[in-house]
């Protein structure tokens, strides 16, 4: 019978160790949680008529609420890998849908925003080249020179950090004057990504039934309309315009929303 020392036995758990688990990250809107509410609202409306319990029994705002069965967006549209669903940016971010990668169209995608306050060790973690954070749940490759439809740049693949599967590349870099204003920017196939919404129920207390709901607030009058909760609208020509032009501006855009809104309720 042959006896394993104990450094083959060692040596034998090092190779056997199990790589610990990659665990995506999300982003997640500030929630908001309607049914607490709804329970505050009638135990305060039953306590605030000492017959209620007695002669008419108290019945809860919402149940009678004709929108309180409605739903509501509850977050904004985000982008994620269609293999692992795992989240990549959101949907604002997006540039352009006009871009072609290897399997079709591709979208051109900005980084994210650096959060206000950050501490030295968060930056670190930043993008050398653009000074911005990354996308969400990516990894990135080696650099390499690669030859476009617009010429020559410097780009480096990304891949899924969850299930590393390819989403398309980062402009690193670009050899011509017209081109730099890529750099820093992501591709991400289309046939590689998804857009998913956030539904929920709506909680009907105020009475508004064209309400909407981005990032846990809701807005869509010009009382509830704030600059806080714009983000940029792809689809918008206007805005595709300002953002080229360096121009765009969320209070800007707020107004301009707001009396889109206005003149359509002023029309009906």
């Amino acid at each position: 019978m042959h006896n394993r020392s104990t450094s083959d036995t060692t040596r034998g758990s090092h190779r056997i160790s199990a790589t610990p688990p990659i665990f995506p990250s999300y982003l997640l809107p500030s929630f908001k949680f309607p049914f607490l509410r709804r329970r505050r609202i009638s135990a305060s409306s039953s306590s605030s008529s000492p017959f209620s319990s007695a002669s008419h029994p108290s019945t809860p705002k919402w149940a009678s609420s004709p929108a309180a069965g409605r739903l509501q967006r509850l977050g904004p549209d985000t982008l994620r890998c269609t293999a692992c669903s795992a989240d990549l940016a959101l949907a604002a971010q997006i540039i352009s849908k006009g871009f072609t990668g290897r399997y079709g169209r591709a979208l051109l995608v900005a980084p994210p925003p650096p959060p206000p306050a950050t501490s030295a060790a968060e930056e670190d973690d930043y993008d050398s080249d653009s000074g911005s954070p990354p996308l969400l749940n990516i990894r990135i490759g080696r650099l390499e020179n690669r030859q476009l439809v617009t010429g020559w740049h410097v780009v480096a693949d990304i891949s899924c950090s969850s299930c590393s599967r390819k989403l398309g590349w980062k402009y690193v870099d670009a050899k011509e004057k017209s081109q730099k204003y890529k750099v820093g920017k992501y591709i991400l196939e289309m046939e590689r990504v998804t857009t998913h919404r956030s539904w929920g129920d709506g909680d009907g207390d105020d009475g508004a039934s064209d309400v909407v709901v981005v990032d846990g607030q809701p807005y869509g009058t010009r009382r509830r309309m704030s600059s806080d909760n714009i983000s940029f609208d792809s689809e918008d020509d206007d805005e595709c315009d300002d953002v080229f032009a360096g121009t765009w501006n969320a209070q800007t855009v707020a107004r301009r929303r707001a009396d889109m809104i206005a003149a359509v309720r002023s029309d009906e």
